[in-house]
């Protein structure tokens, strides 16, 4: 798998410092428009999702988006192998 499909929510693709965080969390997501603006929300269900993140929960609170797939299913493979990368226990919450 290459950085851009990994990283694709990290800047130039790079792997994000797993220190911080303290598991991955792979999450349903829709965009939506307001005022000429496009802006994305998490937190709903595959059966809602217009696309899915794979986030890292920071250790201090919150979460840092690291790569959006348009499928669970990747969003899956995906998640599994940053699990693998990093260290860290995949969660879903979607």
């Amino acid at each position: 798998m290459d950085d851009a499909t990994l990283f694709n929510c990290c800047t130039h693709y790079a792997t994000p410092d797993w220190s911080q965080f303290d598991w991955l969390e792979i999450g349903g997501c829709v965009s939506f428009e307001e005022d000429g603006e496009t802006y994305t929300e998490g937190g709903f269900m595959a059966s809602e999702a217009e696309f899915f993140t794979v986030y890292g929960h920071l250790r201090e609170g919150g979460c840092e988006a690291i790569t959006d797939t348009p499928t669970l299913e990747l969003a899956d493979t995906v998640g599994e192998h940053l699990a693998t990368l990093s260290g860290l226990p995949l969660h879903h919450s979607c």
